[in-house]
């Protein structure tokens, strides 16, 4: 008895103090939220840099919002909100008013909706958040402290779409750390997808897929020229993905997730990608 008391507490503390040795050596930690037909994503550097792309709905925001508090999460460096559609940046008031948020990047188009004025009035309730409004065609790195991590975040051209084509102002956000590439190309369709095939530079080894995994003309294009090894799809029960999108990502060898399956953690030491087991 008296070797099984050290014993027990040797055994303690290795399980206590193996996870965070675990969770440095992950490195680069990124979570796709289950926000049903929405998309929340979470980018956690080794170094504590946050960046959460998109809020999802209102009702979803809420939920997120008291997870990442409940996480022990009181802080953002950056929130990023890819277009206005109510399933991206119905939580972002939710988000603010919950946690710090250094910075909050926007693009900038003409759009009117309730969930873009709850966003606007939490940012007057926040004069400590600083706010970025990309203009058209504009480019933006983000400093993010890391010295093997890449951060870039692009418009798109209005020119190129018709008034009603939302969704193709979608910002894309491209994220390197070491070798491994991640692109979150929010919403875009058939337009905008054609526009980062011809501005190039989208192969990755994960993919946050487009649309919510819906079919357009360019889908086989880009599909094939990110040739993802993984691939997040948030969709839902009620509106899947297209199978000819999934079968195309299978084709590529990608390991293929949905929303419907629940939520997903990807994480890069540098070198290679792999999903974190829950």
């Amino acid at each position: 008895m008296r070797r099984t008391v050290p014993l027990l507490l040797m055994a303690l503390l290795f399980m206590t103090t193996i996870p965070c040795a675990l969770s440095r050596a992950q490195g680069l930690r990124v979570d796709f939220y289950d926000v049903g037909k929405a998309d929340a994503m979470l980018i956690t550097a080794p170094s504590g840099f946050r960046m959460l792309i998109d809020a999802g709905t209102n009702k979803a925001g809420k939920t997120l919002a008291a997870r990442l508090v409940s996480e022990g999460i009181e802080r953002i460096d950056v929130m990023l909100i890819t277009h206005f559609d109510k399933d991206h940046v119905g939580g972002a008031d939710r988000i603010l008013g919950a946690l710090s948020v250094d910075r909050v990047i926007l693009p900038v188009y003409d759009k009117e909706s309730k969930q873009l004025e709850q966003l606007e009035e939490a940012l007057a309730a926040s004069p400590q958040t600083e706010v970025t409004r990309m203009e058209t065609g504009s480019t933006l790195t983000i400093e993010t402290g890391e010295a093997d991590m890449t951060l870039s975040v692009t418009a798109a051209h209005k020119t190129f779409y018709g008034a009603d084509e939302e969704n193709d102002f979608s910002l894309c956000t491209r994220l390197s750390y070491g070798q491994t590439r991640f692109l979150f190309p929010g919403d875009a369709e058939d337009a905008r997808q054609r526009e980062l095939l011809e501005e190039g530079d989208v192969r990755c080894d994960v993919l946050k897929v487009p649309y919510h995994g819906r079919l357009v003309a360019a889908s086989r294009d880009f599909l094939s020229a990110a040739a993802p090894a993984i691939a997040f799809i948030p969709d839902s029960d009620e509106e899947p993905a297209h199978e000819a999108v999934i079968a195309q990502l299978k084709l590529l060898g990608c390991e293929v997730y949905s929303a419907r399956g629940g939520d997903l953690t990807v994480v890069s030491d540098g070198t290679q990608v792999s999903v974190l087991a829950p």
